[in-house]
């Protein structure tokens, strides 16, 4: 029989960043569902469709032929560029931001990091890889899921401790 404390230790191994990628993750996943969310809100509130910002994203797949105002395979593409760029963001910031933080200074971190990562995708990123997005897009509703984004990923410390294999270690 093994002890319940098998493997999963509290140094900064292998399975320390495991868990915290894992954290991280979760926390992208509940950024990109929320960001959609208020970016449809947002679309939809300055008479456009509910579908723009993710088929805009695709555009950067597509090119200009997923700007649709309708829901289609354009939509989960743009959708899964926006999961995985939610993803990226999160781990890097799991990776660089410890979760022994309490939990308002790692949103506050959060915040900052991701509108810097909104300024470097804005000014470099967009106008380069996909002039449509900077153009289509209305800034002050992306900036906000932005925002967004820099709370749910820095409370990414919260998954971590709250998480089954650090409750049995303890």
């Amino acid at each position: 029989m093994l002890p319940l404390s098998c493997g999963m230790t509290d140094s900064p191994t292998s399975s320390g960043l495991l868990e915290r990628s894992f954290a991280a993750t979760q926390a992208a996943t509940l950024a990109a569902i929320l960001t959609l969310f208020w970016d449809g809100i947002a679309a939809s509130s300055s008479a456009h469709s509910f579908w723009t910002v993710p088929n805009l994203m695709a555009g950067l797949l597509y090119g200009p032929a997923s700007l649709r105002p309708d829901f289609g395979y354009y939509t989960l593409a743009g959708m899964a560029i926006h999961l995985l760029l939610c993803n990226v963001f999160a781990i890097l910031f799991a990776l660089l931001v410890p979760p022994a933080l309490r939990a308002l200074t790692a949103v506050l971190l959060g915040i900052v990091a991701a509108t810097t990562w909104f300024y470097l995708l804005d000014g470099f990123f967009w106008r380069k890889a996909f002039p449509p997005f900077a153009i289509y897009s209305r800034r002050p509703g992306i900036f906000f899921s932005f925002v967004l984004l820099g709370i749910c990923v820095g409370l990414y410390s919260v998954f971590v401790r709250s998480s089954p294999e650090r409750q049995i270690s303890v």
